[in-house]
């Protein structure tokens, strides 16, 4: 990594190497990579290839403009059969980040975050590759979970902050630092490295550990400590987080947080909106992260969970009467939409702009959990997220299975409530 903070440009090179194994019972011919700097979302370019595959060369075929990759195989590859492919990569990015088309890759106030800065391997479905482009406004990356170990040499000086726990660091002749890291199992892997302050709290043997550059040190406290009490708090009512670190780090202006496993980005200190989203991407460690879902074609299950894990947030440490004040915010912006009747079960495309999107997905969606939680009853409704987490966990969930779980918890059809709130939509009671 070629980085001055001083300086908004960076340069990233490396090599990739992957290790997949076929899952499925019938042979695959082809290997696709998804180069995600290269979208729009992203403020960078990606160049990648030519792949080395079981010790021989060969060229890429780009998709989608340069947002994936395919590389044939000489042979089929057999169920249960591995492969090793390994890919040089190079990525230019710059800032700023933040402003009125925020991206979620590049320099924000000396700050430079790199999610998925290298070739990421899609979902498959229905024995396919799953090659898209992402929507404008929602996430943008699916993929199944890995283990990562990942060679980072950085700039000296510098606070590297990553996905995962750190098992060596040294000093290079040159002065860079040198960092060996390791992950998993885990969705996707992201560092940040920057000039940062950090402070700790420890939740059961988790580091929770917030970042942030030396002008928002006032807000560094409140974020460490309404971060630690999520995780105590979703420990409770979900599961375990798996994991012996969680860092959050301050990116102003580079949307109000995004998430990944084990780190997230917070763009909100220094403003008034901070408790939030932090633990809106918290929440996300389990609803996303651990509980996988398809972000594009169903992000209720990860973007409506999470939004309902800031309502159990204010529940566990304000009282009920916060948790009811913030489901009446929700509701109020739902009824001001000409249409409240639309279903959250949309994929992110399927809404008429971002706005839409976030209104239905993420508001409306954490009115759906609630709703479900008024049917079942305060212990059946817990009872049905933990067994939801045990079942999932690691996993990629769908609508049907969720809705499986829950009746399976419940002992009852709940087809008529998701039908009305996911699947087709309707007139809620009190619309």
């Amino acid at each position: 990594m070629d980085f001055d903070p001083a300086v908004e440009q960076a340069l990233i090179e490396g090599l990739a190497r992957i290790r997949f194994v076929n899952p499925e019972g019938e042979p695959i011919t082809e290997i696709v990579v998804m180069l995600w700097p290269n979208d729009a979302q992203y403020r960078a370019e990606m160049s990648a290839g030519p792949g080395l595959i079981d010790g021989q060369l060969q060229a890429p075929i780009t998709m989608l403009g340069g947002l994936a990759q395919r590389y044939e195989l000489r042979r089929p590859l057999g169920s249960g059969e591995p492969v090793d492919l390994s890919i040089p990569f190079r990525i230019a990015t710059s800032g700023p980040i933040g402003g009125p088309s925020p991206s979620r890759f590049g320099i924000s106030e000396q700050v430079l975050f790199a999610p998925t800065a290298y070739p990421l391997l899609p979902l498959r479905r229905n024995g396919e590759w799953v090659v898209e482009r992402a929507p404008a406004g929602g996430d943008t990356t699916n993929s199944e979970v890995a283990f990562y170990q990942v060679e980072l040499t950085a700039p000296d000086g510098l606070e590297v902050v990553t996905t995962g726990v750190e098992l060596g660091r040294e000093t290079l002749p040159d002065g860079a630092q040198a960092l060996t890291i390791v992950s998993g199992p885990a969705r996707d892997f992201a560092f940040a490295i920057g000039p940062l302050l950090s402070e700790v709290r420890e939740v059961d043997g988790i580091q929770v550990r917030g970042w942030a550059l030396l002008g928002h040190r006032p807000d560094l406290t409140r974020m460490v400590n309404a971060a630690a009490a999520q995780v105590e708090l979703l420990t409770e009512k979900v599961g375990p987080y798996p994991y012996v670190e969680l860092d959050l780090v301050d990116l102003p202006g580079a949307y109000g947080g995004i998430e990944y496993p084990g780190l997230v980005t917070i763009g909100t200190l220094g403003g008034t909106n901070l408790i939030h989203p932090t633990v809106h991407e918290v929440g996300h460690q389990w609803f996303y992260g651990l509980i996988g879902d398809d972000q594009l074609r169903e992000p209720w299950l990860d973007e409506g969970a999470a939004s309902y894990t800031q309502v159990l947030y204010l529940e566990g440490t304000e009282g009920p009467g916060s948790a009811t004040g913030l489901l009446s915010d929700f509701r109020e912006q739902l009824r001001g939409h000409p249409n409240p009747e639309l279903p959250i079960g949309r994929a992110v495309g399927a809404y008429a702009s971002p706005q839409e999107y976030a209104l239905f997905v993420y508001l409306k969606g954490a009115l759906f959990f609630d709703a479900l939680r008024a049917q079942l009853g305060d212990e059946v409704f817990f009872q049905f997220l933990q067994d939801y987490f045990q079942t999932f966990r690691y996993s990629i969930a769908s609508a049907e299975d969720f809705q499986a779980t829950a009746e399976a918890t419940c002992a009852c059809d709940l087809q008529a409530l998701f039908d009305l709130w996911v699947y087709q939509g309707g007139e809620l009671p009190g619309f």
